[in-house]
């Protein structure tokens, strides 16, 4: 009889330690299926239209006025592979320690946490460079970061790109 009781005790915590790993994962799954991050960069005076559009993906709206072609995007600017690879870490760890309890908390982080919309609108120059960029939406997620807790600096490739129109459109 102990052997039996031995034997269902036994696959009792089998059973046990499957149903906990097969619960680890939907918030480590949904946290490496987060949109990725764009390049910024390529919204700087002088990168050609080519580049802008393989980085951002197709315009949502594009008009050719007196020589000058305007794109508007639209986009959600996510994280870096470390970012994504290290929250996904975290939140296996957490539903190991926690016996699966913690997709309660994590599941409802990642969806709240899946990226900031972005929209940008981009003239060209006679040459299809980018001459100016009007930011619509997302103004801090256009800032560059540098590591999981780096304070955000002040955008200055675009503050320059806005600031040139101005003076283009003034003078």
């Amino acid at each position: 009889m102990p052997r039996v009781l031995n034997l269902c005790l036994g696959l009792l915590s089998l059973v046990c330690a499957l149903a906990t790993s097969s619960l680890t994962g939907c918030a480590a799954v949904k946290a490496s299926r987060q949109p990725g991050k764009k390049d910024v960069q390529v919204l700087r005076q002088g990168v050609p239209r080519t580049h802008v559009i393989a980085e951002l993906g197709k315009p949502e709206w594009t008009r050719e006025r007196d020589g000058v072609i305007t794109d508007v995007f639209s986009f959600k600017q996510g994280y870096s592979k470390g970012v994504k690879a290290t929250r996904a870490l975290a939140h296996g760890a957490a539903d190991v320690v926690t016996g699966g309890l913690w997709e309660v908390v994590g599941i409802p982080a990642e969806t709240l946490a899946d990226g900031t919309d972005v929209q940008v609108v981009v003239t060209y120059d006679d040459v299809e460079n980018v001459s100016g960029v009007q930011v619509i939406k997302g103004q801090k997620a256009l800032e560059e970061r540098r590591g999981l807790f780096a304070r955000r600096s002040r955008p200055k490739a675009n503050a320059t790109l806005v600031s040139n129109r101005r003076k283009k459109q003034d003078g």
